[in-house]
């Protein structure tokens, strides 16, 4: 069994006038990625790993979340692969894990990550807000075999009583 939690990154900021990758996040993404972190921390879970899109406020979303969790930030891997909205192209990202790394947490973006739990988890969204998180569980035994799974659960900020 392999386990993927995705995280789409926090609420970014529009206002300054800055290309996309590097656009950070506001005010709520902040307090956001702290209480998922910490909604996380409560459900102990030990992760094998932890990759995040290069872009500024996928990077700043983990930080926080890792920080949350009491992991080291240098845990974290970057790739400019997950720096990406197609889903086929995350799916490549994910067929070239390492098979040891059997609990991993992606930070990345959408529309990618809800068509990618869309199609791959057990129950369908209409779309992966800022912040929210899917966990699917996948009966697997290398990740070149990623084939449908089950969501295991998700945190949607909204639906924990914040943003209202």
């Amino acid at each position: 069994m392999k386990t993927i939690y995705f995280i789409r990154h926090g609420k970014s900021s529009w206002e300054n006038n800055l290309s996309d990758v590097d656009r950070p996040l506001n005010n709520r993404g902040i307090t956001d990625a702290k209480h998922i972190g910490q909604k996380l921390l409560e459900k102990e879970i030990k992760f094998d790993a932890i990759y995040s899109s290069i872009a500024n406020r996928a990077k700043s979303t983990a930080a926080i979340v890792v920080s949350q969790l009491g992991i080291d930030t240098k845990q974290i891997l970057l790739s400019d692969k997950l720096y990406n909205f197609d889903s086929y192209k995350i799916v490549s990202f994910i067929r070239e894990i390492p098979d040891d790394q059997k609990n991993v947490l992606i930070f990345g973006h959408n529309p990618a990550f809800t068509a990618l739990i869309n199609a791959y988890g057990s129950v369908q969204f209409d779309n992966l807000p800022t912040c929210g998180v899917v966990a699917i569980e996948f009966d697997i035994k290398n990740w070149q075999s990623l084939n449908n799974g089950i969501t295991r659960f998700y945190l949607l900020p909204k639906l924990l009583g914040y943003n209202k």
